[in-house]
């Protein structure tokens, strides 16, 4: 019932021109603001939502690639990025979602807050996911770069390995090509 009011105060802020402040924390998949539940975190840059039909990218990263089955192994750090997204977002009260874009999956791209974090920046800050520069589009927010910058300088996370590879560029070389970097 909550769902359907807020759809019919969106819907008829629509035709007056306004904007609506309406927000449950059960949006529909239309909304780009407002607070969520995490029900499930996919991988380290792709989660769940209560409500939503489609999974959600975080804005401007992109995490170490899961195995994806025989043929499509993971790539090093991807179990704790994830894991490290699980515990910052999933089923934690307080998650806030700003989206910015929509994916050519049709997945909504959004940035996640958090107990006053950007969690976006702050996986990056942990050296467990790259900014994502793979495409001009990807990374609007440039300030994701000095969090990679810094993870970098310290070696966190991937940046301890010394030649980390970027998931865009792993899901070319080993997926597509089959020419796996070795760890």
């Amino acid at each position: 019932m909550r769902r359907i009011i807020a759809i019919a105060i969106t819907a008829a802020a629509s035709v007056l021109g306004i904007q609506s402040t309406a927000r449950t924390a059960t949006a529909p998949a239309s909304a780009q603001e407002g607070t969520v539940e995490v029900v499930r975190v996919l991988d380290g840059d792709t989660v769940v939502v209560a409500g939503w039909k489609e999974r959600v990218r975080l804005a401007n990263i992109d995490a170490p690639e899961k195995s994806h089955g025989y043929g499509k192994p993971g790539q090093p750090f991807s179990v704790q990025a994830s894991r490290w997204l699980e515990r910052e977002l999933q089923g934690k009260p307080g998650v806030t979602i700003r989206c910015v874009d929509s994916d050519r999956y049709g997945r909504k791209v959004c940035n996640f807050y958090r107990a006053g974090q950007h969690v976006n920046k702050e996986i990056v800050r942990s050296g467990l996911a790259w900014a994502n520069t793979s495409n001009r589009r990807y990374l609007r927010d440039r300030s994701v770069l000095d969090a990679q910058r810094e993870a970098e300088a310290a070696r966190r996370g991937l940046w301890a390995d010394n030649k980390p590879v970027e998931p865009w560029n792993w899901r070319h070389e080993c997926w597509e090509r089959r020419v796996c970097a070795a760890h």
